[in-house]
């Protein structure tokens, strides 16, 4: 369980544009018996000036690039299956789309902001590039 939360928090972090996601950046408790991930903290999604993105850690060999292609190359470090990892990715887009309105009307963000995190720092299309066509 703890690795597929792990891989669901790279996910995440992905899709919202938080490319600070390194190891100081996870923590767990210890029971003496069971390890369990700490609640997630530090997500700031970083503004982009290109479409290109990488995360601080590396996610699969030496390609640490911010893709969901790249979670997929990864699954199988997390015990997970591709179609698993594919369900975890799926269910988090879905999420985050139908819940995009309320979320930011809860922030009280401004139709500018939402603008500036929408499909930049949220969904960015390099985020998604390749995603639909690899390893259905």
């Amino acid at each position: 369980m703890t690795l597929k939360e792990l891989f669901s928090r790279l996910v995440f972090n992905i899709l919202c544009g938080n490319t600070d996601d390194h190891a100081r950046n996870h923590a767990a408790f210890w029971d003496g018996d069971m390890l369990t991930l700490t609640p997630a903290y530090d997500i700031c999604p970083q503004g982009r000036t290109g479409n290109e993105a990488t995360q601080a850690m590396l996610i699969s060999g030496d390609n640490r690039m911010s893709q969901l292609t790249t979670c997929l190359d990864a699954a199988q470090n997390f015990l997970l299956s591709r179609e698993e990892a594919r369900a975890i990715i799926e269910h988090q887009i879905e999420v985050i789309e139908a819940n995009w309105t309320s979320v930011c009307d809860e922030a009280n963000l401004s139709e500018t902001d939402r603008a500036l995190f929408w499909k930049r720092q949220f969904l960015n299309p390099f985020a998604l590039e390749g995603f639909q066509e690899a390893g259905k």
